[in-house]
């Protein structure tokens, strides 16, 4: 691909052939692939950059000197993808670069620019947005599908153009799907099916609960059977002295609880609701949250018991 690109940008016959490189700093070679390329009367060496490693002009400067210094050729940094701004700081320090479709300075042989450039989305790979989870979930648990369309899946969890953009942005970062353009169509295709898709994203799971209200409600439509309560029928854990609900924030539900507090009203059946960052309907069965909503909203209980009939509910549901 690089090297018929290279040829139709400037009609010139590219031949490219991977090489090693030895008697370099171990950070200028890990992770990265070279490249010595000749077109025309023009040899260099192409340099092309992990999608992991950190964008820093002031870097790249002194390795291309020290390329140069042990190769004796031209040097080009090679992208998969650069933002405005990196672009204009690359060539303000006088960096050749390839970052294909159109964005292409090398100085000592051509130029070719492009104003279509996107705005790179940059988001945190610690733990999952709400709506990251949502979409997560919904992959999840449609695991007999081989890709969805990102369309249908922000209309089917409600999400904004944006909210699924940056969504599917974060899982792709997290290398738990991948994306690919048919037509008009973008699909997200999962890295991994079931049982081993959870597994591999745990770490990045959040706790959905925001906050937990005790109030004086029976069941009703809206909520979610939640916590220990739900654990308590698919185990042998016993029923809490407070059932256990799940809402999502904000619901209309909300505003008509009267909060009491426990401490001082202690004669009273109360019920514990927990008030979610996502609303729980979107994957309810039977009245019930899902699995690993409610795996990580008991996340946070360092009730051993509580843990393991937690941990032999998740193994034996049928992923």
């Amino acid at each position: 691909m690089l090297e018929n690109a290279l040829k139709n940008a400037f009609g010139i016959n590219c031949h490219l052939e991977q090489i090693k490189l030895k008697g370099l700093p171990l950070y200028m070679v890990s992770g990265r692939v070279f490249y010595s390329a000749v077109m025309g009367d023009a040899s260099f060496l192409i340099v092309k950059l992990s999608d992991k490693e950190k964008f820093g002009v002031v870097a790249f400067k002194k390795q291309l000197s020290q390329y140069m210094e042990k190769t004796g050729l031209n040097v080009a940094f090679c992208f998969d993808d650069i933002t405005r701004v990196q672009r204009d700081a690359l060539i303000a320090k006088e960096i050749p670069f390839i970052s294909l479709p159109d964005q292409i300075f090398l100085p000592f042989l051509g130029v070719m620019l492009s104003n279509n450039l996107k705005r790179k989305m940059i988001v945190s790979t610690d733990k999952m947005m709400p709506a990251t989870q949502c979409l997560f979930l919904y992959l999840l648990y449609k695991s007999g599908n081989d890709f969805f369309i990102k369309k249908q899946a922000a209309d089917d969890l409600g999400l904004t153009k944006m909210s699924i953009t940056r969504a599917s942005e974060q899982l792709k970062q997290m290398d738990l799907i991948r994306e690919e353009r048919v037509g008009k169509e973008i699909r997200m295709v999962p890295n991994y099916r079931g049982r081993e898709l959870f597994e591999v994203a745990k770490d990045y799971l959040i706790n959905p609960v925001q906050k937990v209200v005790h109030t004086e409600i029976t069941k009703e439509e809206g909520l979610f059977i939640a916590g220990e309560t739900m654990l308590s029928r698919h185990s042998m854990l016993a029923a809490p002295s407070e059932d256990v609900y799940a809402v999502v924030k904000g619901s209309d539900i909300v505003s008509s609880f009267e909060e009491i507090d426990t401490r001082w009203q202690d004669d009273i059946t109360t019920s514990r609701v927990e008030l979610w960052k996502y609303d729980p309907g979107l994957f309810a069965n039977n009245g019930e949250v899902d699995p690993v909503s409610l795996a990580m909203s008991l996340s946070d209980n360092a009730d051993e018991r509580i843990e393991g009939e937690l941990q032999s509910f998740l193994e034996e549901y049928k992923w």
